[in-house]
């Protein structure tokens, strides 16, 4: 007994040892999983952020493209200062605004030192004239990032290329229009350094259409991210940068993970023990029920149950049917075998007359050998009829008891709701009525065929 004791208790800590363990790897999982689903909503926000700014930046060289178009391509300095000046204080982040007829740029806001646009050739400028040139073949507009200012500080350039006539060409070329933007108050306008103080690491990195070249535009560190999560932010002309994010202090630590098991094991263990509890409420629950809702005989719905089920579908006015049966001549199984051999027997019907109907429909033992199986849904005659077939054909096969082998037969009638009346009373009586009626016609065609019998002797 000790032995059996001491193999039961080791078995019992096996059993408990995998449980605390699965729901310790559980819990941590869907921590870093939560704390992840955190970081791409927050990677979301960020990169919608600065898309939305690109987006709002882009569209000053849209207005510069509208107004060139309008005049014709003979824009003036002055029309060009009215609309720079427009929009020039409303982001802080802007260096400056520029017009370049032919690649040349010509116009600038603000001016420079000497009062006059400095002249430079964009298609000629290093690796921003591959971006022009690009622009400029391809008709669609170019993010640049980063780009070192005189100043020796990173900016961001909006190039965006202005055709004369609808149709992409050299000839209806006329030039660009940019927009040029300080890198750090560009990404202050956008809270990106908010992510550090959120506890995360972070890199914002371009996809460059042309080169395919990845390249980093701002990070808070140099080393490599832990499994970030990242965003995706369309800027302009097809390209699209990424923001990715990691926390500082990994998705999980040390004293997280092993604090997560010690919790683990003890929320397993009280888990253990609500888990014998609420078992055993089950098991007692289970009995009550089969007490309180179904035959000790047969195990089938008592009159409780049926009582209690027809006046919900009553209630809620569905559509059901009810078939009626008894056994035949039950009470001639009892007086001549005795009421054990009938209860055996009507054990047996019950079975069988279970496995003759849907699993959605229920059969009901309301006394003696009367049973009702209640139909659910609307179905026509021929339906209850091939019901009642099945029913006779799997009830009639002989029942074998002991040495005793019963011919078994059924009564049944029936009758629909709401075809055959909508109160539950008029349904029950016609279905009452049909499966006398039926009785009275076996009882009938018997002594008609015990008189034929008769005649022939």
């Amino acid at each position: 007994m000790k032995k059996k004791s001491i193999t039961a208790g080791l078995l019992t800590f096996v059993i408990f040892l995998i449980i605390t363990t699965v729901i310790a790897i559980i819990y941590i999982t869907g921590a870093a999983n939560s704390r992840r689903e955190r970081a791409e909503f927050i990677a979301e926000s960020v990169g919608n952020r600065i898309q939305a700014e690109i987006q709002s930046r882009e569209y000053i060289t849209r207005m510069l493209e509208i107004q060139v178009s309008s005049s014709a391509g003979g824009i003036t300095p002055e029309s060009f200062q009215v609309t720079a000046d427009a929009v020039f204080n409303d982001f802080l982040d802007i260096v400056d605004i520029t017009l370049a007829p032919g690649g040349i740029v010509s116009y600038r806001y603000p001016l420079g030192g000497n009062g006059m646009a400095e002249r430079e050739s964009l298609l000629e400028d290093g690796a921003q004239g591959v971006y022009s040139d690009y622009s400029k073949m391809s008709g669609v507009s170019v993010i640049m990032a980063p780009v070192t200012l005189p100043t020796g500080e990173y900016s961001i350039i909006i190039r965006k290329p202005i055709y004369t006539g609808d149709e992409v060409s050299d000839e209806n070329f006329w030039g660009f229009a940019s927009v040029t933007l300080k890198l750090s108050d560009f990404l202050s306008a956008v809270d990106i350094k908010g992510l550090a103080e959120g506890g995360y690491e972070y890199k914002l990195i371009d996809h460059n259409p042309i080169t395919g070249e990845k390249r980093v535009i701002m990070e808070y560190s140099e080393k490599e991210l832990a499994a970030p999560v990242e965003a995706m932010i369309s800027t302009v002309g097809g390209g699209y940068w990424t923001i990715a994010i990691s926390p500082m202090n990994n998705w999980m630590n040390l004293y997280e993970i092993i604090g997560s098991l010690i919790i683990a094991i003890i929320i397993s263990t009280l888990a253990a023990l609500f888990m014998v509890a609420y078992m055993s409420m089950k098991a007692n629950a289970k009995e009550l029920e089969i007490l309180s809702y179904r035959d000790a005989l047969t195990n089938l719905n008592n009159p409780r149950s049926y009582q209690e089920h027809m006046q919900e579908l009553s209630k809620k006015k569905l559509p059901y049917g009810l078939i009626f049966m008894d056994l035949n001549d039950f009470k001639q199984v009892n007086d001549t075998y005795g009421h054990e051999a009938g209860d055996a027997l009507l054990n047996i019907v019950a079975k069988r007359l279970q496995n003759s109907i849907r699993e959605k429909d229920r059969a009901f033992r309301i006394g003696g050998d009367e049973f009702v199986v209640v139909i659910h849904g609307t179905h026509d005659k021929k339906f209850y009829e091939g019901v009642i077939a099945r029913m006779r054909q799997n009830v009639a096969r002989d029942v074998t008891l002991s040495n005793v082998t019963l011919k078994v037969s059924i009564s049944a009638g029936y009758a629909r709701c709401p075809e055959d009346g909508t109160k539950f009373e008029d349904v029950v009586k016609k279905a009452d009525d049909a499966m006398y009626y039926n009785k009275r016609m076996f009882k009938s065609k018997r002594q008609q065929a015990g008189k034929d019998g008769e005649s022939q002797r």
